[in-house]
């Protein structure tokens, strides 16, 4: 979801004060008909400004060059100019002219100011910083540099820092929108979700009309997960902007969460139409059509999540990136990225290399590495950023787009867990079930995704299956969920294993002497697919992509059952469908 709109608080670079004489617009048109007048600087620097007005840099620079040919240090006919050159994104230009004038005019707080916004458009947001303090310095009570700072602090990623800014320009200008939705915007990214929608429905109460306030409370809302009301106020904004491909992006988002995809593509189609270029749409409507089954189509538009570069996970190598060329010889690895899950979704597309003659490697973790060294057609898993040694790379993610086949290569196991280990979590487990089918279970994910609110479950939740005989049950949980195990424990003996699931390696080994895993949305999941071994998955009503709509099969990961949700956030169906199964299994019917 983007907090993209338009700008909430534009601090363009603005004219200085004029030193030149004055001409009003009727005289200022007469001369701009006129032969060019070569010898008048005040009346060239008036017609410039007067182009300027008009929006037609090109013109006022031509009127403006003229004049600095009369009065090359004249900082108010450098700053106009200056202003030209950002009109024309000639950022170079700009900020060559802003430097001079501050040279003839170092204490001039309005030319700082103009520096740093030059600075900020030009994408050298750090350099911009030290001139808007300079601008401060000069004057603490100039709106345009107080909002202009708090803006950029934002943008990197200094929301703390961002929100004292914004706060000291609601203290200089109280009636100045600008003050109070950039408090909501940091408050927002901060994660202060309920303080931001004071704000927004503060500012949306003044100005019921505005846009930035509309959003804002809508994205606050979206942010909050509260879906349903970040929809209506969506449909405020797109009523007040039905072509601002942001909203439709968000809009689509929020439909998404709410599993209504037909009409969240409709939405994200539009955006892609307003805004071709815009990686979340293109993401989101490609994960879509992942979703769908339409492979090609998908992989394609998925290859946006891609847009962040390095900040955003991927890292550009001095190593070609492959793009789907022959392999017979040749040398690729795969590079890591997003969550473990994903990896042990991906890693298998490592044989299908192998089988066109490559040697490959996999870029990873030190957590996930001995693992993914085990997979088919792996030579080696590698811990540092690959240098050399290689032909191509290629995000583990890409590689189906690559390959530009519809197929998924759904053959398990193609991870494989360490034998002896397992044998050993196998003696272990016989030793504490009995007769008894052996079950691990995961009923949380982690805590920081996102919409990790959907997909865990309390486990007291689960409780209705604790009563079925001949089961045995034994945690593979990790993390701070563990504690709630002492809260059922009376009510429900599960083994704790958290302590001994030291790594991946380790957690391999104990779902391969398992009979069955049942597990939320989770790394786990995808490990017990991976390795072959029947999974039960409990899914939220909004399931990520791969696991498709409404089966209870899925493509990826031949051994899997899905137990859905048929309300978002409604486990009590998902519950008494596990029940049944498991009851059914206790009894002696085979895994299935």
């Amino acid at each position: 979801m983007t907090a993209e709109i338009l700008s909430t608080h534009p601090a363009a670079a603005e004219p200085a004060p004029r030193s030149h004489q004055e001409f009003d617009e009727a005289e200022l048109a007469h001369l701009a008909e006129q032969a060019p007048l070569s010898g008048d600087a005040d009346r060239l620097c008036a017609l410039g400004r007067l182009h300027l007005r008009q929006h037609n840099p090109t013109r006022a620079i031509e009127r403006l060059d003229a004049a600095l040919a009369l009065a090359p240090d004249n900082a108010d006919l450098l700053n106009d100019r200056a202003i030209a050159a950002l009109m024309l994104a000639d950022y170079d230009g700009a900020i060559d002219r802003f430097r001079h004038a501050i040279r003839c005019t170092p204490d001039n707080a309005r030319l700082h100011c103009n520096l740093g916004n030059a600075m900020r458009d030009a994408g050298r947001r750090e350099d911009a910083l030290p001139h808007f303090a300079r601008a401060l310095e000069l004057d603490p009570r100039m709106l345009d540099a107080v909002l202009a700072n708090a803006e950029l602090l934002e943008q990197l990623g200094r929301p703390h820092d961002a929100l004292v800014a914004y706060r000291d320009a609601r203290n200089i200008a109280p009636d100045d929108m600008r003050g109070l939705l950039g408090e909501g915007y940091a408050l927002n990214a901060m994660k202060r979700h309920v303080d931001a929608e004071a704000m927004f429905r503060q500012a949306a109460q003044r100005e019921p009309d505005n846009i930035h306030a509309v959003f804002g409370l809508a994205l606050t809302l979206g942010s909050q997960l509260r879906f349903e009301d970040a929809l209506e106020v969506y449909g405020r904004a797109l009523a007040l902007v039905p072509d601002n491909a942001s909203v439709h992006n968000n809009v689509g988002f929020m439909l998404t969460c709410l599993a209504r995809y037909d009409e969240a593509d409709e939405h994200l189609r539009r955006t892609i139409q307003l805004k071709p270029d815009m990686p979340d749409a293109n993401k989101v409507l490609g994960m879509s059509e992942l979703r769908r089954g339409h492979y090609r189509a998908g992989w394609a538009m998925y290859e946006f999540r891609k847009a962040g570069g390095e900040a955003g996970g991927y890292p550009a190598l001095d190593i070609p990136e492959w793009q789907g060329e022959p392999l017979a010889g040749k040398r690729i690895v795969l590079n890591r990225e997003q969550g473990a899950g994903d990896q042990f979704q991906f890693i298998r597309y490592a044989g299908v290399l192998r089988a066109m003659g490559a040697t490959v490697d996999v870029w990873a973790t030190e957590a996930l590495a001995p693992l993914l060294a085990r997979a088919d057609g792996i030579d080696r898993a590698i811990t540092e950023m690959p240098r050399d040694g290689y032909d191509y790379y290629c995000p583990v993610m890409s590689v189906p787009h690559r390959l530009a086949d519809e197929a998924i290569p759904a053959r398990v196991p193609y991870l494989s867990a360490d034998a002896a280990l397992a044998a050993i979590w196998r003696e272990r487990f016989d030793r504490a079930a009995g007769q008894r089918r052996k079950v691990g279970i995961v009923w949380a994910g982690n805590p920081g995704h996102h919409l990790d609110r959907f997909r865990s479950i309390p486990l007291d939740r689960l409780l209705p299956l604790a009563e079925l005989p001949g089961l045995a049950w034994f945690a593979l949980q990790k993390g701070v969920a563990t504690r709630q195990l002492a809260e059922c424990a009376d009510r429900w003996p599960i083994t704790p294993l958290d302590a001994q699931l030291d790594s991946f390696v380790a957690t391999a080994a104990a779902i391969e002497a398992l009979d069955l895993v049942v597990t939320v949305d989770t790394s786990v999941a995808h490990l017990a697919g991976a390795l072959g071994k029947p999974v039960w998955i409990m899914l939220p009503a909004q399931a990520d992509w791969r696991w498709m709509i409404g089966r209870v099969d899925n493509p990826w990961y031949p051994s899997a059952r899905l137990f859905r949700q048929h309300t978002l956030g409604d486990w009590s169906p998902v519950v008494d469908e596990l029940r049944a199964a498991l009851a059914a299994l206790g009894a002696g019917d085979s895994v299935s």
